[in-house]
């Protein structure tokens, strides 16, 4: 079934079950590894989201744990209605449903090339919220790797290398590896991370930002993680003439400032998810 092909008819009963009375559909453009879209029910607005294959299915049951979590928390995350794993066959395959968040992704605010002043105030509100994600305590189901979460992700990349289609390579990993063991990254505190803080998963209304979606990768980890993948280059922020600019926003909303070196260790481990 194709993103395109998502209708109310055909949705799985245990997903219709958990919508309740709907109205009308609509395919979303959001979702790399996922088909999303949006229903319009008797309790209002619902995302539902599916995922096929056993690693995308996977980290949609990974989301699904991560907001449970975090539905007390002072984020702005969707709250979660129901998670359902459809009998394993040729192809595994996950749906979840939850609530819409009002806005849309800061990627799309950004193209629009907003004034300077806005597009400034836009990211350093990119920059506050992930602030204040990574000062929330983190609750007692997210998971906590050990013996630390960039030794535990140089496992995944490894099992994604093997076993997956990514962009990274053996070279590549090999690399990174090779850079941890040596004592090349510095130490720094671990707390809670989003571990997927991308333009593309913060939904913006104005100068504010109404909602972070796609939490599959939230852990107890490095914060120079997120920090890596949102200040990454990208067609419309962080690149070029404006990437000075974009930078001196997002860390004035975000509050300190990493050394960009450290970062690109990250960039590339994000190569194998």
């Amino acid at each position: 079934m194709s993103r395109a092909g998502l209708t109310l008819d055909n949705l799985p009963a245990q997903v219709r079950e958990a919508l309740g009375q709907t109205r009308a559909l609509k395919a979303l453009p959001q979702g790399m590894t996922s088909s999303v879209a949006l229903v319009e029910t008797d309790g209002g607005a619902r995302v539902v989201k599916r995922a096929r294959g056993a690693l995308f299915a996977g980290w949609l049951k990974k989301e699904y744990r991560a907001l449970q979590a975090l539905a007390g928390s002072p984020l702005p995350t969707p709250a979660p209605y129901a998670f359902v794993s459809m009998p394993a066959g040729i192809v595994p395959e996950a749906w979840l449903v939850m609530a819409h968040l009002p806005g849309r992704p800061l990627a799309d605010a950004l193209h629009d090339a907003p004034s300077p002043s806005r597009r400034a105030a836009l990211l350093r509100a990119f920059g506050q919220t992930l602030a204040t994600l990574h000062a929330t305590p983190a609750p007692d189901d997210i998971p906590h790797p050990a013996p630390s979460w960039v030794e535990f992700m140089l496992e995944e990349a490894a099992e994604n290398l093997e076993h997956f289609n990514v962009d990274g390579t053996a070279e590549l990993l090999g690399q990174l590896r090779a850079h941890w063991q040596a004592g090349a990254l510095p130490p720094v505190a671990p707390c809670l991370i989003h571990g997927d803080y991308t333009l593309d998963n913060v939904l913006v209304d104005a100068e504010r930002v109404t909602g972070v979606i796609d939490w599959a990768g939230c852990a107890v980890g490095d914060p120079r993680y997120d920090l890596a993948l949102a200040t990454r280059a990208e067609d419309d922020a962080f690149s070029g003439s404006q990437r000075a600019a974009d930078l001196e926003a997002f860390f004035a909303g975000y509050g300190s400032r990493l050394h960009l070196d450290d970062l690109n260790f990250f960039v590339n481990l994000y190569e194998f998810f």
